[in-house]
């Protein structure tokens, strides 16, 4: 680990044991800057339980002003790194794109009670959030030596965040859940880290609310199907795996659902056809 890094895991460390709270006069601000320069570490400890930590205490408890978050979500966005570096499968560079997109989580979060974003930037961040969930080519969930990558399901942290914001339209909701029907339907690898689980949340969430009516939404459903069946190779299996868990967590999640009938009868009938 280089110098900086362990200087600021001894700080943050220190923040930590001191209920989250900066002494000496140092500004939230600042810390929150080396933070960021460092969201993509290799270290775990760092990485998840000191920086994305911290960053999460710091944000819900009112640490920065709007300008400040703003600055922070702005960074964060540029972090993903959507035209360079992607295209490789696996790397070390996912780590600074997936808790990248954990820290805009935490921001829309926190804008959903403070309403600090305009609306152009909540529709900069959708499309942004959204291409980047369909570009994204490293699905690993829980890496050996480096922690948590997961991608699939940090960045349906976001959308779900997105799909509780009260300015998009049937058009923007259905962008979201075309981005998660994208990275659902993949046949190059299975899903093991409960993905589905944290994809299927935001599904849930826009039928709760009533974003979207329940005959868009089976339109929607429709669409989770394997071209192909009688070619049986491996990505043929892992597609297969991969929309059955979705769609079996989604059926679970809506059976105490009000008003979500009709969209349970077409996630059987997708289930006996598969």
């Amino acid at each position: 680990m280089e110098y900086g890094e362990n200087m600021l895991k001894e700080k943050l460390i220190k923040v930590r044991e001191n209920n989250y709270l900066l002494e000496g006069g140092e500004a939230y601000y600042e810390v929150a800057l080396e933070m960021i320069e460092s969201i993509g570490v290799l270290d775990p400890e760092l990485r998840d339980k000191l920086i994305y930590t911290t960053f999460y205490h710091w944000i819900v408890e009112g640490r920065f002003t709007a300008e400040q978050l703003e600055n922070l979500l702005n960074i964060s966005l540029e972090n993903l790194n959507l035209h360079h570096e992607i295209n490789d499968k696996e790397d070390h560079q996912v780590f600074k794109r997936t808790f990248s997109i954990l820290i805009v989580a935490l921001i829309l979060y926190k804008h959903r009670s403070d309403k600090f974003l305009c609306e152009e930037t909540l529709y900069k961040v959708k499309n942004m959030v959204v291409e980047y969930m369909l570009m994204e080519k490293d699905l690993r969930g829980y890496v050996k030596e480096y922690g948590w990558a997961h991608s699939a399901a940090h960045t349906a942290d976001a959308l779900d965040e997105l799909i509780q914001c009260d300015c998009f339209k049937d058009s923007d909701f259905m962008d979201i859940l075309n981005s998660i029907k994208t990275k659902v339907c993949v046949g190059n690898y299975v899903y093991i880290d409960e993905e589905d689980e944290r994809m299927v949340t935001v599904v849930e969430n826009c039928i709760k609310a009533k974003n979207l009516n329940s005959s868009k939404i089976i339109f929607w459903l429709k669409d989770f199907k394997i071209e192909n069946p009688s070619n049986r190779t491996v990505e043929y299996y892992h597609l297969k795996v991969n929309i059955k868990h979705f769609l079996r967590s989604l059926y679970f999640r809506l059976l105490n659902v009000e008003g979500a009938e009709a969209i349970i009868e077409e996630i059987k009938g997708l289930l006996n056809n598969l």
